[in-house]
């Protein structure tokens, strides 16, 4: 009887720490500790319309900040209607919101949108400064099973070149500037 009695005691105790664990799994899913947030530093480079580093950080489980340093190419349509394409020293500071829209075997997938800021130094043709706003959305793909993300993503923005236009003309100049990016990571 004593021997029934420590067995079903034990398997008690045992019970009560599976649920105790099953508990604190769903309390962490609930709050969106590890479900929603993958990882939060991860640094690569980006490539596309020019190249460049990249250091991602995730703020919380849904708001990431990216920053980008490189010669980084876009292209510009100026006052004139024409589009040319831009080169520089860029730098971008991205802030965006981050979600999951897919998940699989090995994957997980996420869409991000929201803005961005740039300045710094780029060619029309002509040398200048830009400094500029806009918008960024796209796609990141993280790896479950190893530390790598990559991204995908298209930026439309509006900048003011400070500088020469190419023609003789010395002011601030109007461009609507763009950029497509491929992105690979580290993550941790």
């Amino acid at each position: 009887m004593k021997k029934i009695f420590i067995i079903l005691m034990a398997a008690m105790v045992a019970a009560g720490s599976v649920s105790a664990a099953d508990n604190k799994k769903a309390s962490n899913a609930k709050s969106g500790s590890k479900s929603d947030k993958e990882y939060t530093h991860s640094v690569g480079v980006v490539a596309g319309s020019g190249i460049g580093f990249q250091y991602k950080k995730m703020v919380s489980a849904h708001f990431t900040v990216i920053e980008e340093f490189g010669y980084l190419g876009s292209w510009a349509a100026a006052g004139n209607g024409f589009s040319t394409p831009a080169i520089g020293a860029v730098n971008d500071l991205v802030l965006a919101y981050q979600a999951k829209c897919a998940e699989g075997k090995g994957i997980r997938l996420d869409y991000f949108i929201g803005g961005q800021l740039k300045g710094g130094y780029i060619d029309m043709g002509a040398a200048g400064g830009i400094v500029g706003a806009g918008a960024a959305g796209g796609i990141e793909a993280k790896m479950k099973n190893a530390p790598i993300a990559f991204s995908f993503d298209f930026r439309p923005g509006y900048g003011c070149l400070l500088g020469n236009d190419g023609m003789g003309n010395i002011g601030a100049f109007h461009v609507f500037d763009w950029t497509i990016n491929l992105g690979v990571r580290y993550t941790f």
